[in-house]
């Protein structure tokens, strides 16, 4: 029995450690610098809405910084923001940032001038549902701003994602990455996202739009692995300009128009934003539909931006299934209170009956 309790009691200190301790600024310190001073491995900094002019330095692996509109995507109404004015340096693995306000950036000794400047060779992290914001000279001339950049040595298992950057030279700067960034709003910029030495790259369902010079730019070194696929470009000087000479793959993209992009060598009358040569955008998408400006409505149940009879077909057959039958469909129970795809689900479904957040429906 006193062994039991023993283990019992060591599961719950080993769990209090592996979640780590909650730090919040400002009520536990002033500062969030200082909350990174005391933290140690796993700890979680909970940041008030407030301003704070501080450039910081991580320097502790695997901290969790939770701002006041932490799982809120940036592009959505959102409360008052916890302000970074300055720069975020990440010098340690595991960086969890969520939530924030990123203004201005500064510049990073021995570095760039960045809003977050990820060192090379660090891994595992996310930045995550924060607003990166100028009042600089972007998008009519580059100031050399990056809102996320790494450095040249690279990064791996890096995940950018339901972010905004609004006014930046460049919002993403990627150097050597292994990185995913998905569902993020890059509007109005010199460059929307800049791309060296791609190790494996995916940009998916992003929406790329007024930047005053490149959507997205491919740079060497040479790419290894990239995909730029369900982005929906528009209103872009040139919606991908490839610097290199091999071919990269953009297709399933949206370009600002059903006729696709315009090249003129290889799509003369597309109507859409400019591509360079060497980019593989054939096919691509009538109409954006995933993208930050064009969710998926609730009920859409084939990822066409539209709610109709094809939805209701899939929840037909579901109809009164429950959990562990052949016919349950997890996707119809809409109402999740009871695991049975019943009325409650057919009510929630009807009231988005033919809801279209397609590019096309506008």
């Amino acid at each position: 029995m006193k062994t039991f309790v023993y283990n019992v009691i060591l599961i719950f200190v080993l769990s209090a450690i592996v979640q780590g301790a909650n730090i919040n600024v400002p009520t536990d310190y002033n500062t969030i610098q200082k909350a990174i001073n005391a933290a140690v491995s796993g700890d979680i900094i909970n940041v008030v809405a407030g301003n704070y002019t501080e450039n910081l330095l991580v320097n502790k692996a695997n901290l969790n910084f939770v701002g006041a509109n932490a799982g809120i995507p940036a592009g959505q109404m959102r409360s008052d923001e916890s302000n970074i004015i300055g720069y975020v340096k990440i010098v340690s693995n595991g960086i969890s940032l969520n939530g924030f306000k990123i203004t201005n950036g500064a510049q990073v000794p021995a570095g760039e001038k960045a809003g977050v400047y990820i060192v090379g060779g660090t891994s595992g992290h996310t930045i995550q549902c924060n607003l990166f914001t100028r009042t600089g000279a972007a998008p009519g001339g580059p100031d050399q701003f990056r809102a996320v950049i790494n450095e040249f040595g690279g990064v791996s298992s890096l995940l950018i994602k339901q972010n905004k950057f609004i006014g930046w030279h460049t919002g993403v700067y990627l150097q050597n990455a292994d990185a995913v960034v998905t569902n993020n709003v890059m509007s109005e910029n010199y460059v929307g996202m800049s791309i060296d030495g791609a190790v494996s790259v995916t940009v998916a369902y992003n929406s790329i739009i007024n930047n005053g010079l490149e959507g997205i730019g491919i740079g060497p070194p040479a790419v290894t692995s990239l995909a730029i696929e369900h982005n929906c470009f528009s209103d872009n000087l040139t919606a991908v300009a490839n610097w290199q000479s091999v071919e990269i793959n953009a297709e399933n993209n949206n370009w600002g128009d059903s006729t696709g992009p315009y090249n003129p060598a290889s799509n003369p009358d597309g109507k859409g934003d400019a591509v360079s040569n060497n980019v593989d955008f054939n096919p691509w998408l009538a109409a954006c539909c995933g993208d930050p400006l064009h969710s998926l409505p609730v009920g859409d149940l084939t990822n066409d931006c539209r709610v109709n009879f094809l939805d209701f077909a899939i929840c037909a057959r579901a109809w009164l299934s429950i959990e562990g039958d052949g016919n349950w469909n997890p996707a119809c129970n809409f109402a999740a209170q009871d695991n049975v795809i019943n009325m409650s689900d057919l009510a929630v479904f009807v009231s988005h009956w033919l809801e279209c957040t397609s590019s096309e429906c506008n």
